[in-house]
């Protein structure tokens, strides 16, 4: 099935015009892509990025990552942030950028655009009912 796939693929690519002014990078800003960019190193890290153009359409991202020993296990610890343009509840549009990081404490976000919680209004009255009852444990 890959053979067939990559085959499929070259016979695309020497189908193409052989046009020596071709620019692959105009077809990409054509898109609205202005920057794309990937990076693999020999030691499993990597990073890789893009950036769109366009009225109302501008987004990007960029993440970077690398293997880590978590436990017994390796696995890859990565950080990032992305950015995209929104509309709020009055059609105004309002950049979001995200930061965000991946790892064995799992994936913490951040940005303005995430909601936050309400502080529990209950909560010192919930930590005194939880201490008392754990001293009030016979073992």
């Amino acid at each position: 099935m890959k053979l067939l796939v990559i085959a499929a693929l070259l016979a695309v690519a020497a189908a193409r015009p052989q046009d020596p002014a071709y620019d692959p990078a105009e077809e990409l800003r054509a898109a609205g892509i202005v920057r794309m960019e990937s990076v693999e190193n020999d030691d499993g890290s990597f990073q890789y990025g893009y950036e769109t153009a366009g009225e109302g359409q501008e987004s990007s991202q960029d993440v970077s990552g690398r293997p880590e020993q978590i436990g017994e296990e390796v696995g890859i610890v990565s950080q990032g942030t992305y950015s995209f343009v929104a509309k709020d509840e009055s059609g105004n549009e309002v950049p979001v950028t995200i930061t965000w990081r991946a790892g064995p404490e799992g994936v913490v976000m951040e940005g303005a655009a995430i909601p936050v919680a309400p502080e529990d209004p209950n909560k010192a009255a919930q930590d005194a009912a939880y201490a008392a009852a754990a001293s009030n444990v016979v073992l």
